[in-house]
């Protein structure tokens, strides 16, 4: 197969293509935009559900208000309890066309905590429009892919049309923790999850607005390092005495990461791939204005290499040690003399391709073993090996030829991603070649941060992707 890398030279009104999808494209975006009301309230119908996984709110509530969105829909559904886990959401929808392909595909329905809550500028689960961004707690991770999904079937339905494949939807609601009970589900049900081929959740936009398809993940371990020294704060003044646990946990730091950001955990490159010359290339390929990014994310400066390439190829092909949280002592207002009982750490290493979790942990146990540091409590929350998925493939070529077919100009096709999912089950385990694509989201979307949001114009736009995908794999 070749591999799409110029703008598509296919219109929309090509006799082939009309073909070959069975159905009116033009016709179809017009209806899209005219029921973008619609549209908009099924995307806050959801985001007006908390849904939040690490509080336990509401997510048994919104499990059964997307079951009852898709059944709506025409998909067979059910709700499959997970033991210690919220229920996962499931969905058929059966092709009419004999020897279709088999989609799968994977969402999630909780969400992040909204806190700090005072920075917020609208009430996170009272969704609002402003400026033409849709703002509220999941609207774009990742309840407005899912929303975007249901209209894009609602579309197709809505006009005497089906979908081309046969669709497996699966929808778990922990993934904001690390879709640990996640995992024992999607082994246990190997045979329910077959397919041809999976659509991820993800695959935003640019700055610009161009549209983006990654083709990986990185893999994660999440650890936190906690030390408690005593059953109380000491005065200060016997600091020279009293073990002080926050220097300790400094001490600690000081030999996982030095100031150049390089990680001196033994062996723990050992198994990092390079990007390839194909990888390379894409990289050069894609568009992308670090300026723009900072301003987007809100930050005062980047980390930057020595060229706009190299700080992006950084991003995406680095493993990191991140320190999530750090924590000891007197943290109010003013001042208080004392040495701290107890400290924390909360710290996650971003995997690239071949690295495995279970091994850097390891390695992660071993480091704290050599530089005597046996007092410190290793709490491991999660893990995810990095997964990808060619290029060459038929899902990522389908998915990169929707977003030319509606924008009429090629997407940015990344190979990975710097963030983390459980797509390695899908990959690894269920042998599912996936990409993820015709996403909702920008740079500036504030995932897991106050006022979250999306654009509305971004919304309808992926909609109509999803319609071309829905009739084209």
């Amino acid at each position: 197969m070749k591999v799409l890398m110029e703008t598509s030279k296919t219109a929309l009104t090509d006799a082939k293509l009309a073909e070959e999808a069975g159905v009116d494209f033009p016709k179809l975006w017009n209806y899209v935009d005219q029921s973008e009301t619609e549209f908009v309230d099924e995307l806050t119908a959801l985001v007006s559900q908390p849904s939040i996984s690490a509080q336990n709110v509401g997510l048994k509530e919104c499990a059964e208000l997307v079951r009852s969105k898709m059944e709506k829909l025409g998909l067979k559904t059910r709700l499959i309890s997970v033991p210690e886990a919220p229920d996962v959401v499931y969905g058929e929808l059966p092709s009419d066309r004999k020897g279709a392909r088999t989609l799968v595909i994977y969402n999630h329905y909780d969400v992040q905590p909204v806190e700090p809550l005072e920075e917020w500028k609208t009430d996170p689960f009272k969704p609002e429009i402003l400026d033409g961004k849709i703002f509220g707690r999941g609207s774009g991770d990742d309840k407005g892919e899912l929303a975007a999904r249901l209209c894009a079937i609602q579309s197709l339905v809505d006009n005497e049309s089906s979908v081309k494949p046969n669709i497996k939807w699966v929808v778990e609601g922990e993934e904001e923790t690390g879709s640990a009970h996640f995992h024992d589900f999607v082994l246990k049900n190997k045979s329910l999850l077959k397919g041809d081929g999976c659509l991820w959740e993800g695959g935003d936009r640019s700055t610009k607005g161009t549209p983006e398809v990654h083709l990986g993940t990185k893999g994660l371990v999440y650890v936190e390092f906690n030390l408690k020294v005593g059953s109380k704060d000491q005065h200060s003044m016997y600091g020279p005495i009293a073990p002080n646990p926050a220097w300790r946990m400094v001490n600690l730091l000081e030999t996982i990461r030095d100031e150049k950001g390089k990680i001196l955990i033994d062996g723990f490159y050992d198994d990092a791939v390079k990007p390839s010359p194909q990888e390379r290339s894409f990289l050069r390929n894609n568009e992308y204005n670090l300026k723009e990014l900072k301003e987007s994310l809100g930050l005062d400066y980047l980390i930057e290499g020595k060229t706009c390439l190299e700080t992006v190829t950084n991003l995406y092909y680095n493993p990191t040690a991140n320190i999530a949280g750090f924590g000891s002592g007197y943290l109010g207002a003013g001042s208080k003399t004392i040495v701290p009982r107890e400290a924390f750490v909360k710290m996650d290493f971003r995997l690239v391709a071949n690295m495995k979790a279970k091994d850097v942990l390891a390695k992660i146990k071993r480091h704290l073993r050599k530089y005597g540091f046996t007092d410190v409590e290793l709490i491991q929350y999660s893990m995810e090996d990095p997964a990808k998925t060619p290029v060459e493939s038929e899902i990522a070529q389908t998915i990169i030829r929707c977003t030319e077919i509606v924008t009429g100009s090629r997407p940015n096709v990344w190979p990975t991603s710097p963030g983390t999912g459980p797509l390695s089950l899908f990959t690894d385990k269920l042998k599912l070649q996936t990409g993820m694509g015709l996403g909702v989201s920008y740079p500036g979307s504030g995932f897991h941060a106050p006022n979250e949001h999306i654009l509305v114009q971004h919304y309808t736009q992926a909609i109509k992707e999803l319609i071309c995908l829905f009739r084209l794999f």
